[in-house]
């Protein structure tokens, strides 16, 4: 039976040269996007002759779409039964991928995705803390603090008028706790969509996780393409 496996773990494995990468979505979709060193076996011509390159004593790695695509399970599978040993299968797939933020190859890959865009620089407190500490350390630049736990989850922010709140008061008591965040892998025109009627000029983006993995000042970015066009 194929074993899941995540995305740190599948590149850390793949740049390690412990595993094959196997794309198994139509050549369509490959060609267009698919992540680095993946080789392409479209389920349907996924049989001896086709995985003949394939070594059968190392690991491989499978994955589609995302988690609602059975196609990676399938061909895992099929797979193991051609004589496989060591089967994963990277259920998330693509679409996990590309909400981290990471690199792909292909021929439509977006110039204009919200990731060559993100300030990674972004300051970050802790629930526990005082509102006084981090205003403190606060910069003139920065609008926003994003409320952080130890593995880097986003937990909230404080921005707007929770900067004037009570000096002595917790960051859990005063920040906001449902911030609106965006994926990396969006482009600015479909950001611009989702932002409508979001009324503040700098935006968390996280991966798929809810991971920090920076912030996006739409404003400026508008802006500087505003003065490019003059």
């Amino acid at each position: 039976m194929s074993t899941e496996i995540r995305r740190k773990d599948l590149k850390t494995l793949v740049k390690a040269g412990r595993a094959q990468l196997v794309d198994v979505l139509p050549a369509s979709e490959y060609t267009k996007e698919h992540l680095p060193h993946a080789i392409n076996i479209p389920l349907e011509n996924l049989n001896a002759t086709t995985t003949r390159s394939l070594n059968k004593e190392d690991a491989i790695i499978v994955y589609s779409r995302n988690c609602q695509c059975d196609v990676s399970g399938r061909a895992a599978c099929r797979l193991e039964i051609m004589g496989f040993h060591e089967v994963y299968r990277y259920a998330p797939g693509k679409a996990d991928w590309l909400a981290a933020g990471w690199e792909t190859e292909g021929t439509e890959i977006s110039q204009t995705a919200i990731r060559r865009s993100i300030q990674t620089n972004v300051p970050t407190c802790a629930l526990r803390e005082r509102l006084g500490e981090v205003k403190r350390r606060r910069q003139p630049q920065d609008e926003i603090c994003v409320v952080v736990n130890d593995r880097n989850i986003v937990l909230g922010v404080i921005q707007g008028e929770a900067w004037n709140s009570n000096p002595a008061a917790r960051v859990v008591d005063v920040m906001h706790a449902g911030p609106l965040t965006i994926r990396p892998h969006i482009d600015l025109k479909e950001a611009r969509e989702i932002l409508r009627d979001y009324d503040a000029p700098t935006v968390i983006v996280t991966t798929s996780d809810g991971e920090l993995l920076g912030a996006v000042r739409l404003a400026q970015r508008d802006k500087t393409k505003e003065d490019q066009a003059a």
